[in-house]
């Protein structure tokens, strides 16, 4: 039977190896206390040096993704095998045979069982690294005079060198990242601020051309920048209502998609001046992305608590329709192939498999009601801000964040009614951005110890 001690165990095993020291003797195979005591004081010490493992290891069946039922199979298959061995029925060809296809069964159960306990040890592993949320450089807003400066999206460029920032403010601004994080002790400022028409919702770049920057707009309004000229290159004024997401495919350059209030998924190339096709969904749209590897799939969060995949190829039906948030879908992402995540004004995320439309998952522990507060996922770590101005970082694995910062530490007390307004990872890094509705803007690092 599958054992949360015998889990235990093999961590146990595997700080032994990190370690390079295990509890038995090599010479007599005999458990050696002093190495075994060594040990366990190594593990308190790790306790007391990340306090939120005291609080995780009680927990540690949320990370069980295993199938009980595969276990109980073993169970049935291993009571069949007593009877029938008691029994002596049957020719003693077809018990050889029974006993191969047993034995061939237990194996790969007994296979699978490695991996999976492998799969807890490396998330226990990966989460004891961690061990805070620290602050590095805090950008203030610069709009002072705006009754608004909330800050709608975050995100990098293709080479991680500049980062934008777009909001109601009606402008972008393009950060230096070096700069930032090296010239901490100053206020960092723009080396680049474009001023638009309309108050911005979202942005994303091109993951080829670098310099190439797409925003969607209250207006409706898609478009497409050129960042080393300063220029607005390309407009697509097409959606009937507000346009809340903009996305570039990650393997055509040329592709891009917007999602909208009057419930249209609009799809572009910029080779051309006009779209290229129009998907008619039932509800407004608030979230649009591309699958990370293949442009004929794109994922649609959607007000009407639901996600939705399409196939662009036959684009009038959705190909999976993903159902369980009891409020509109404000972020859906990708976090692997067949993977989604989304979240909802319901106070959850749901990792979802898109292959059958089942929840993996549900993580919560955020207060979400009404704004959009950001969602961004860095390998199997994901942050999302909450209507009580704090960032959250969870571990895809459990339930609940793990990590947290407040934006209103500084003030003493919550004060205010400001929200996390827009996140983001900078790519294959463990530094965080992220945004308050006040137009603040902090730079966090995930710290390892």
């Amino acid at each position: 039977v599958l054992s949360l001690d015998q889990d235990l165990a093999t961590v146990r095993e595997r700080l032994e190896e990190s370690m390079g020291m295990g509890a038995t003797d090599p010479s007599t195979g005999k458990t050696d206390p002093r190495r075994l005591e060594v040990i366990q004081q190594k593990v308190r010490e790790d306790l007391r040096r990340f306090p939120h493992l005291v609080n995780f290891m009680p927990k540690l069946d949320t990370l069980y993704t295993y199938n009980p039922a595969i276990m109980a199979s073993t169970s049935a298959g291993n009571k069949r095998r007593r009877v029938g061995s008691g029994s002596g029925a049957g020719p003693a060809g077809a018990d050889g045979a029974g006993g191969s296809a047993d034995a061939l069964a237990d194996s790969i159960r007994a296979k699978r069982r490695e991996q999976y306990v492998d799969g807890v040890a490396e998330t226990l592993r990966s989460i004891s690294r961690r061990s805070r949320l620290k602050l590095e450089v805090e950008i203030p807003s610069g709009d002072m005079l705006q009754k608004s400066a909330i800050i709608s999206s975050i995100g990098f460029n293709a080479k991680q060198e500049y980062f934008a920032t777009a909001g109601v403010s009606k402008r972008i601004r393009i950060y230096d990242i070096q700069n930032v994080l090296e010239d901490r002790f100053r206020i960092p400022c723009p080396i680049l601020e474009l001023t638009w028409r309309s108050k911005l919702s979202d942005l994303d770049w091109n993951n080829q051309h670098n310099a190439h920057l797409a925003t969607s707009d209250y207006d409706g309004m898609i478009s497409v920048w050129d960042i080393d000229s300063g220029e607005n290159i390309l407009e697509y004024d097409e959606h009937e209502k507000r346009a809340w997401s903009v996305d570039f495919s990650k393997t055509d350059a040329s592709l891009l998609a917007s999602g909208s209030d009057d419930g249209t998924v609009k799809i572009y190339s910029t080779k051309q001046n006009r779209s290229v096709l129009t998907v008619e969904t039932v509800a407004n749209v608030c979230s649009v992305q591309y699958h990370p590897t293949n442009f004929h799939y794109i994922a649609v969060g959607c007000s009407d608590h639901n996600a939705y995949v399409y196939d662009l190829r036959n684009a009038n039906q959705p190909i999976t329709v993903l159902s369980g948030h009891s409020r509109a879908i404000s972020y859906a992402a990708y976090s692997k192939d067949h993977e989604l995540l989304t979240a909802s004004t319901d106070n959850t995320l749901r990792l979802w498999n898109v292959t059958d439309g089942t929840t993996k998952r549900v993580l919560s522990g955020h207060v979400n009601h009404k704004h959009f507060v950001g969602l961004a996922i860095q390998d199997d770590w994901i942050s999302c801000g909450s209507e009580t101005n704090d960032l959250h970082v969870f571990h895809r694995s459990l339930e609940n964040p793990l990590f947290s910062y407040s934006f209103e530490d500084d003030v003493g007390e919550q004060s205010s009614n400001h929200f996390i307004s827009a996140t983001c990872w900078k790519p294959r890094s463990n530094i965080i951005l992220s945004a308050s509705s006040d137009g603040n803007l902090r730079v966090l690092k995930l710290e390892s110890e």
